[in-house]
């Protein structure tokens, strides 16, 4: 989930750099700037980041409200398996990354 999470923060940077572009008082829209720019770049640290250390983050974080223990036939381990529906992963990943696009493209185009 941390990629849609840095795709969050390239949303309201976007989102911050449209209404920048549309305001028309100065100081207002420069705080704007700044701020939707800086999140932009954090969208682009926590995208790296995440790239970067994803063996460290794979094994240690699971989101317990979305799994079910199993126990492997086996050895007899329990397992933690996610039986999330792949239409609902797809549109975890895929609605945020359609809004980015569309946000970058409206706001290039601005």
């Amino acid at each position: 989930m941390a990629r849609a999470d840095s795709l969050i923060f390239f949303l309201t940077g976007f989102a911050q750099l449209i209404i920048a572009s549309e305001i028309e008082t100065a100081l207002v829209a420069a705080i704007l700037q700044g701020t939707g720019s800086g999140m932009l770049a954090l969208g682009v640290y926590f995208l790296i980041f995440v790239a970067r250390n994803h063996k460290e983050f794979s094994d240690r974080y699971s989101k317990s409200e979305r799994t079910v223990l199993i126990r492997d036939p086996q050895t007899g381990d329990l397992k933690r398996v996610d039986d999330t529906p792949v239409v609902s992963k797809a549109l975890m990943y895929g609605g945020p990354t359609a809004l980015t696009f569309l946000a970058a493209l409206f706001w290039l185009a601005n």
